[in-house]
């Protein structure tokens, strides 16, 4: 351990010399544009070819179920990011409005208007996750619609990682080899194949998203459900367990039980509220709220512990050793579920270049092709009022 720096500085340190060195090692093969590296490889097409082709009924099925998903999804992120805009816009000091998500440095996830901040290693891995799977599923069912795909890549944007698969006859980044006439005449984004078929393809990433989601949901309930027995109170940070003496514990480092000077020993009564089993102290944990003073009598002697606002969890005792390891890994898993799917419900939001602004431009182009010159000035009007209010909720957040 570096004296003087928390771990998640550490972690950021090295995980920025790591890439650093990747890209330099990387460098002939790189491109890039300012502050956006990528790199475009053949290396993957066939692996998602075969995906495509070994089961091309599921794969169309799956693509309808995201076009389903994705047209209730834009009305609902549109009304839900306008009324977020006009809350934030009328009464500022309210908040509410759109947020970046950030990493942060600490192990406190901080929700607020115009930037939020979740762990480093928190985000580094669900962008990392959601990225994936958002741009596999684009390339699946893409070549399950009789796509050609051009490459697929990595890419990072200053620090933030990413992927991509790009369809063939279109330069999605600056670089690519295509012929510009054919560029040209297959026009816009994911332009192959009939309008239904781009529908499913423009709606696939999302929609894994969606999936994804709530695979990793139910990942962090079936880790806590299958840990359940001996009881932590976060609100104070000790970790319990029956005994033949009554409840023993365990202080844990950096709570309030700890810096009040509790350490190990055997609970006897909370504000003079007698605690001697695993059910007494679930009883009155559930009644506990941040900021209480409590009076806690214990084998080690009488403590003042102010609780602080923190889950409420249980363990098997099996794995009290390594309950700490396991609050993080279940917030891991809540947290890759709660991004892949805030980024894939915002990215169906209808504006260019956004994939529910493509499913838009799709219907234009086979029911009214004269609109989507309009598209183009309606998506600049949504960016200006997101950016406007990413603006003004940083700026309130600072003040």
């Amino acid at each position: 351990m570096i004296a003087g720096l928390e771990p998640r500085v550490i972690f950021s340190i090295i995980f920025l010399a790591a890439l650093a060195a990747f890209l330099w090692y990387d460098r002939n093969q790189i491109q890039r544009v300012s502050i956006l590296f990528y790199r475009r490889t053949k290396h993957g097409i066939d692996l998602i070819d075969r995906i495509a082709k070994k089961s091309p009924r599921f794969w169309n099925i799956y693509g309808w179920a995201g076009v389903a998903t994705g047209l209730i999804s834009m009305p609902a992120i549109l009304f839900l990011a306008g009324s977020g805009i006009a809350n934030l816009f009328s009464n500022p000091s309210a908040g509410g409005g759109p947020a970046l998500i950030a990493p942060g440095l600490s192990g406190e996830t901080t929700f607020q208007s115009g930037i939020s901040f979740i762990p480093v290693e928190y985000w580094l891995i669900s962008i990392m996750v959601l990225m994936v799977v958002h741009e596999f599923s684009h390339g699946i069912v893409a070549r399950a619609q009789d796509f050609e795909l051009n490459s697929v890549g990595w890419l990072i944007m200053g620090v933030i990682p990413g992927a991509f698969v790009e369809p063939k006859g279109e330069n999605m980044l600056p670089g690519g080899d295509e012929d510009m006439e054919e560029v040209k005449e297959n026009g816009g984004m994911w332009d192959q194949g009939t309008w239904t078929q781009r529908l499913k393809v423009l709606c696939a990433g999302s929609f894994a998203n969606y999936v994804t989601a709530a695979v990793f949901f139910l990942l962090a309930t079936a880790t806590v459900m299958g840990t359940t027995m001996t009881v932590e109170s976060g609100y104070i940070g000790i970790q319990t367990q029956p005994s033949e003496q009554g409840l023993q514990y365990q202080a844990v480092e950096g709570f309030p039980a700890y810096e009040a000077g509790m350490r190990n020993g055997t609970l006897q009564s909370i504000n003079g509220t007698e605690v001697s089993s695993v059910e007494d102290l679930r009883n009155f944990s559930n009644n506990l709220k941040p900021n209480q003073t409590l009076q806690i009598e214990t084998s080690e002697g009488d403590f003042t512990v102010e609780t602080i606002e923190y889950e409420y969890r249980e363990f098997k005792a099996s794995v009290l050793p390594y309950a700490a390891g396991m609050l993080w890994f279940i917030s891991l898993l809540n947290m890759v579920a709660y991004l892949n799917f805030v980024v894939g419900f915002f990215n169906m939001l209808p504006a260019k270049p956004l994939d529910g602004g493509q499913v838009v431009d799709a219907f234009l182009e086979r029911f009214y092709p004269d609109g989507r010159g309009l598209l183009n000035y309606w998506s600049l009007l949504v960016w200006l009022l997101l950016l406007g209010s990413l603006a003004l909720g940083i700026s309130v957040s600072v003040l």
